[in-house]
């Protein structure tokens, strides 16, 4: 394994902490559903389920089929929620016990065809609705054929839920009470004639810290495990469970009128130390961020980046900064959040952290 690269640091004790402190925003009664898709949002899958699990957590949630069967693989045990199964896989989720989410009629004819084939009764799924965010789900107006649907023996409905588009907007926001009023509606039409239990959630992350009085049966929870929501008041609440660092492997003086990176993209005004990291565009780190004076941390002082970013390399100021080869630099972490360096770039965190390719080494902290 190589060693002298850059290497993306997991804090398990903040994953923990995280975990904590959006609990204590929810009622006992409330059921945490961690998203562990997009590989832990860039992290590692398995890593954080496993710590997860270890905090109690009963349900995962993940995008694909493929990233289910990568937790099963790994030994996970607990029940596996997959948000947008795929109709030509639906036999093999079925065959692996996974639970999946119905969001279109032609998945809850293609699932009934499958559970009928294979003789499988009362098969756990979950109803998701579109109530605006005009992504995936069903219709208010399909009420009538869940209801007709979960009168089935193949079904067994475990949750309805749906998905805020703006839940991190300025209250009062009109578009997000206008979702929690369709959904809301659709609540009260299925509880009427489904069984008592059934469970409903709306909230993600920032729905959490913006409209806990709708927390309903449960909530999902992703980026905020991680240490990030989309406020940087509600980033202050919460640690950073992941930082990417990576060594400084080579230092250059250059005099003024030199130039630094491809197409020329960076020209000294003045004598300027640069320094080399071994961290680039195939790694996670896109060429933008090399144009908008993002900062870096080294020996606790930043600097910033400098000329285009290579695929394999970049290159920072450190005229002000004393250093040496081999001194570790930190692209992102708890003293530069990957919230603060993406919002600077003109993108978001999850972005930047679920786009660290598999190249960077994980390092866990425990």
């Amino acid at each position: 394994m190589e060693t002298y690269g850059p290497y993306l640091e997991i804090n398990l004790k903040n994953l923990e902490k995280n975990f904590n402190t959006l609990k204590s925003k929810l009622l006992p009664s409330t059921t945490i559903i961690p998203v562990i898709k997009a590989n832990g949002y860039g992290s590692d899958g398995i890593i954080i389920a496993k710590k997860l699990i270890g905090l109690g957590v009963k349900r995962l949630a993940v995008a694909y089929t493929k990233e289910a069967i990568e937790l099963k693989n790994a030994g996970i045990k607990q029940t596996i929620m997959i948000f947008y199964p795929n109709i030509e896989n639906i036999e093999l989720i079925v065959k692996n016990k996974f639970e999946l989410v119905i969001y279109s009629k032609a998945l809850f004819e293609k699932t009934e065809e499958i559970l009928k084939k294979l003789r499988i009764e009362n098969y756990p799924i979950h109803v998701k609705f579109n109530t605006g965010l005009n992504r995936l789900g069903l219709d208010i107006s399909d009420c009538h054929l869940i209801l007709k649907k979960t009168d089935s023996i193949y079904f067994n409905l475990v949750s309805v839920y749906s998905h805020l588009g703006a839940s991190e907007n300025k209250k009062p926001c009109k578009f997000t009470e206008k979702q929690i009023t369709v959904f809301d509606k659709i609540k009260k039409t299925l509880i009427k004639k489904i069984k008592p239990d059934l469970g409903f959630h709306l909230l993600n992350t920032s729905g959490v810290f913006n409209y806990p009085e709708y927390q309903f049966d449960a909530v999902r929870i992703g980026i905020g495990l991680y240490g990030n929501t989309n406020s940087k008041i509600w980033d202050f609440q919460l640690k950073q469970v992941l930082s990417l660092k990576a060594p400084l492997i080579q230092i250059h003086n250059l005099d003024k009128g030199e130039y630094v990176g491809y197409n020329l993209g960076w020209k000294s005004n003045h004598k300027t130390k640069i320094g080399i990291i071994p961290i680039g565009h195939y790694d996670g780190i896109n060429r933008i961020y090399g144009k908008k004076e993002v900062p870096v941390l080294i020996n606790n002082k930043k600097t910033f980046i400098i000329g285009n970013i290579c695929m394999d390399m970049m290159m920072v100021d450190l005229t002000e900064i004393k250093c040496c080869e081999g001194d570790i630099v930190t692209i992102f972490g708890d003293q530069i959040p990957s919230s603060e360096i993406a919002e600077i770039a003109g993108t978001i965190s999850y972005e930047l952290i679920a786009g660290i390719s598999q190249r960077v080494n994980r390092k866990i902290i425990e």
